[in-house]
């Protein structure tokens, strides 16, 4: 059984079509994620701000706890919000949709709710519904789990 070439390039130029658009957008996506990355420790670096834990979200923001988990930095693009966990008395995910009837999804992301009665909305996810990947949800709710924590550990040492 012989192979013609032209199959065998044919065959290669069929996979090629899959892989380099997949291998582009991996690759797009890492080094987004490294710049995101290194604008958030250089603004943590600018306002004293210790970071602990980090990670870049998929709309390339980073958000990450102080070592001390007494405060949240929140970094998108030349924005930034801090916040002192001890200020926080409640966080819950929240949704903005696209349309009045409330189908597709515009915004995900992490309310907190402040004791001045101060909301601050931290975007963890933007688009439209078809860009949602899946684990936005889950996203949120670690983070929330994490803010929670990071407040229930402070008030304890608080109280001690």
């Amino acid at each position: 059984m012989e192979t013609d070439l032209t199959s065998i390039i044919i065959g290669l130029a069929s996979l090629a079509t899959f892989f380099v658009p997949i291998g582009y957008y991996q690759h797009h996506e890492k080094k987004n994620k490294k710049e995101s990355k290194k604008h958030f420790l250089k603004k943590a670096d600018e306002i004293g701000f210790q970071a602990g834990e980090i990670e870049v979200l998929r709309n390339h923001a980073a958000i990450g706890i102080g070592k001390n988990s007494e405060q949240l930095l929140y970094v998108l693009g030349s924005n930034y919000k801090i916040v002192e966990l001890t200020e926080v008395t409640d966080s819950t995910i929240y949704k903005k949709y696209a349309d009045s009837n409330g189908e597709r999804v515009r915004q995900i992301g992490i309310r907190l709710k402040l004791q001045k009665g101060k909301i601050i909305n931290l975007v963890v996810f933007e688009g439209l519904e078809g860009t949602i990947i899946g684990d936005e949800h889950l996203i949120v709710q670690r983070w929330i789990s994490k803010i929670q924590a990071a407040h229930k550990k402070l008030s304890t040492a608080v109280i001690v």
